[in-house]
C-alpha cells in the first residue's frame, strides 16, 4: 500500500573516509558462516528517549537475525562501558571491540522533542577504525520501526553489495470466520497487521502492484469470484476469476478466467476493460506472473494433463514447459532479478517449496518433511522467500533463498502471502 508515513527520510549522509569497497558477506555464503556483529543501545542525547534506545537496536537485529549472516555479540560480553557516548571514529575505543572479535559495530543516539525524534543510526568496521555507514532519519515515535528497518537495508548494502528487503511488506489472505476470509497487509516481519478488505465475504489471492500502491486480488463479493484491485471491482463476468497480478508498469492485470469455459489466462487494464485471451488450451490455466522485465508470462497449466509450470510471451503463444517432476506444480513466482523461479509442488503426499533457474534448470527443493508449504514469493532483493506453512499451524514463513533459516512471521494464520516492494 501507499506509503502514508509523516516522516522524511535520510536528513543528510554524514561524511565517511573513502573507504574501498568490500563485501564483507558473499550473498551465497552458507548459513553456518555469519559475520560477528555487535549492536549497542542507542545513546539518549537529551535523555528523553526512554524505550527508543533500546526499541530500534532490537528491531535491527531482528532484522539482520531473519537474513541469517550474522553472529550476535551478546551485550554481556561488551567492554565498552554501557555509559559510553562516543559515536564518531575519532572518539571511539577500537580496541574494545576487536578484543571480543566484532567484525561490525552498530552504534547510534536518539533525540525526542515531544513526538518527534532524530535518530543517528552507524555502521563500523572495528579493524579498519572506520564508518562504513551513517544516516539520520527525523520522523514521529511511531516511525521507529520504519527507521530501523531502513537502516538495516543500508547495512545489509554496505557488507553484501545489495541493499536488504527489510522496509517492505507482505500482503496474504486470513480465515475471518466461516467461509469468510480477509485480505491483510502486514511488515515483512509481522508488525503492523491489518485487514483492507471487510472480512464480510471470502477474499484471497493479494498481490502488490509494483509501486506497492495498490493490492490486486479475488473477492466473492458480488456473489460470484470477481476480480478486485483496493476495494474496486474490475471483472463482471460472473465467470470464476482468480490469480490476478499486475504488469512491472503497474497498467495491467494478467490473470485467471473462466469466461470461455475452462480457465484461461487473460489480461485487462487496471480500470476492469478486457484486453486479450493468451491461452486456449483445455484443462485449467492458471496463477500467471509476469517476469520482470515484461516480456513473459509464467503460469501453470493442464495442457500436459498435471499441472506444472509453463512460460510464454507476454503476448501469448510460445508456451514452453518447465516443470516435469511431481504431480502438481502451481503458483511460480520469478525473482526481482530475473534470475530464478519459485513455485511449489506436491511430492510424496504434500506441497512444498522449490526453485529452479530461469529456464527450469537447477530444480532445487527448499522445505520437507515439515506439513505443506506453499504459495512462494520473492523479496524485493531477491534474496528471500516468503511461503505459507502448515508446521505448528498454518502461518507465514520467510526463509532464505536456499531454505536456511524458516522464521515464523505472522503472528495468525495465514495464507497466500505475496512480498510487496521495497518502500520509498
Amino acid at each position: 500500500m501507499k506509503n502514508k508515513l509523516f516522516w522524511f527520510f535520510l536528513v543528510f549522509t554524514f561524511c565517511t573516509k573513502n573507504v574501498e569497497a568490500r563485501i564483507y558477506i558473499p550473498i551465497d555464503q552458507p548459513s553456518d558462516k555469519k559475520l560477528p556483529i555487535a549492536i549497542t543501545e542507542l545513546v539518549g542525547l537529551d535523555g528523553g528517549a526512554g524505550k527508543l534506545e533500546k526499541e530500534i537496536p532490537d528491531v535491527i537485529q531482528n532484522d539482520l537475525e531473519i537474513s541469517a549472516y550474522f553472529q550476535f555479540i551478546p551485550p554481556a560480553a561488551f567492554l565498552e562501558p554501557s555509559s559510553s557516548t562516543a559515536l564518531t571514529a575519532e572518539t571511539i575505543n577500537f580496541d574494545q571491540w576487536t578484543a571480543i572479535e566484532a567484525q561490525a559495530v552498530i552504534k547510534g543516539g536518539i533525540t525526542k522533542k515531544g513526538d518527534q525524534i532524530t535518530v543517528q543510526l552507524k555502521l563500523f568496521d572495528p579493524f579498519l577504525k572506520q564508518m562504513l555507514v551513517g544516516k539520520q532519519y527525523s520522523g514521529s515515535s511511531k516511525d521507529v520501526r520504519s527507521i530501523a528497518h531502513r537502516f538495516s537495508d543500508e547495512v545489509m548494502l554496505a557488507l553484501t553489495g545489495i541493499k536488504g528487503p527489510f522496509n517492505s511488506k507482505i500482503t496474504y489472505t486470513s480465515p475471518a470466520g466461516k467461509a469468510r476470509k480477509v485480505i491483510r497487509i502486514m511488515d515483512y516481519d509481522g508488525a503492523n497487521d491489518g485487514g483492507i478488505s471487510d472480512g464480510k465475504t471470502l477474499s484471497l489471492g493479494s498481490k502488490f502492484s509494483p509501486d506497492g500502491s495498490r493490492v490486486v486480488y479475488t473477492s466473492y463479493a458480488s456473489g460470484t469470484p470477481e476480480i478486485y484491485m483496493s476495494g474496486k471491482q474490475l471483472t463482471r463476468n460472473k465467470a470464476t476469476n482468480l490469480t490476478p497480478s499486475f504488469s512491472p508498469d503497474g497498467g495491467t492485470i494478467v490473470f485467471s478466467s473462466s469466461i470461455d469455459g475452462d480457465p484461461d489466462i487473460w489480461t485487462m487494464t487496471t480500470s476492469g476493460k478486457m484486453i486479450s485471451k493468451l491461452t486456449n488450451a483445455p484443462g485449467v490455466d492458471i496463477s500467471p506472473v509476469y517476469s520482470p522485465d515484461g516480456g513473459m508470462i509464467l503460469f501453470s497449466s493442464e495442457m500436459a494433463g498435471n499441472l506444472h509450470v509453463y512460460t510464454m510471451g507476454a503476448g501469448g503463444g510460445g508456451a514452453g514447459r518447465l516443470t516435469y517432476v511431481g504431480q502438481f506444480n502451481d503458483t511460480p513466482a520469478w525473482s526481482p532479478d530475473g534470475q530464478k523461479i519459485t513455485f511449489c509442488a506436491r511430492d510424496s503426499g504434500a506441497f512444498d517449496v522449490f526453485t529452479m533457474n530461469s529456464d527450469g534448470s537447477l530444480i532445487q527443493r527448499l522445505t520437507a518433511g515439515e506439513g505443506n508449504n506453499e504459495h512462494p514469493s520473492w523479496s524485493p532483493d531477491s534474496r528471500y522467500i516468503t511461503f505459507s506453512s502448515t508446521r505448528g499451524g498454518e502461518a507465514i514463513y520467510v526463509m532464505r533463498f536456499d531454505g536456511a533459516n524458516p522464521v515464523r512471521v505472522s503472528k495468525g494464520t495465514g495464507q497466500l502471502p505475496w512480498w510487496g516492494p521495497s518502500l520509498k
